[in-house]
């Protein structure tokens, strides 16, 4: 990047969504088969970095489906993660097309804190009944 540009942080705009789209499909016609080179698409977008290019794409462009996970996706990846509890957010996500890692990831933090909070209950309960008794 040029050394006299100012790198944006914070939210994109939709000039910026729609130029990183342009971009994006620029590169798939210009290289076909390719991984996307985030270091061409930073230079075409100027002002964002290819780390945050790379990210916005992922996360928020790329036909994601945003809506809440369904009963069925939720039951996958928790079977996924017991069946191979080593399996990373990509693997899994690469198995429900429109999520993304991090919406794994968040799901499988907000089961880990619930869990967390229900054996703490459970212990509160435990101790209160042991009194009474």
């Amino acid at each position: 990047m040029s050394d006299n540009l100012t790198i944006i942080k914070g939210p994109w705009n939709n000039l910026e969504d729609e130029k990183i789209r342009m971009e994006v499909e620029r590169y798939k016609t210009l290289y076909p088969n390719q991984q996307i080179s985030w270091k061409f698409i930073e230079e075409a977008i100027q002002n964002r970095t290819a780390k945050q290019c790379r990210e916005r794409w992922t996360n928020h462009l790329n036909n994601v489906n945003k809506s809440p996970l369904t009963v069925e996706e939720e039951r996958l990846i928790l079977q996924l993660r017991e069946d191979d509890p080593n399996i990373s957010y990509v693997q899994i996500s690469e198995k429900l097309p429109g999520r993304t890692p991090l919406i794994i990831k968040n799901f499988i933090y907000r089961e880990r804190i619930k869990a967390k909070k229900s054996i703490i209950r459970i212990r509160q309960l435990m101790s209160i009944n042991y009194i009474n008794h």
